[in-house]
């Protein structure tokens, strides 16, 4: 229950619904670029570089990295649940900011 309302708040930072948005598309573009497998590394780099600019550095990101580049399991939505935990573990931040507004 704790983590639905914190995802709840994570909804409404525009940071992190930017970053669900970029997870998202990532992996739904991973599933049509498959077959390629450099456009598959591009992508991850632009998705990586993207979620670094609009969260910072977090070190569950590198664990979708981590993910993204073994090529048996590629095709895991690996971005957009780790974005997904990183908002719905990040409670303090985010009633932080609610407190403060």
């Amino acid at each position: 229950m704790k983590y639905i309302q914190n995802l709840r708040l994570a909804w409404k930072n525009p940071r992190m619904r930017w970053a669900i948005f970029i997870a998202i598309v990532s992996d739904a573009l991973g599933f049509t670029v498959v077959v390629f497998p450099p456009a598959i590394w591009i992508l991850d780099a632009i998705t990586a570089i993207s979620l670094l600019l609009v969260l910072g550095y977090r070190w569950k990101l590198l664990i979708a990295l981590a993910i993204e580049v073994v090529p048996a399991i590629q095709l895991f939505p690996a971005w957009t649940l780790v974005v997904l935990a990183i908002a719905a573990s990040e409670n303090d931040n985010l009633l932080q900011e609610k407190n403060k507004s």
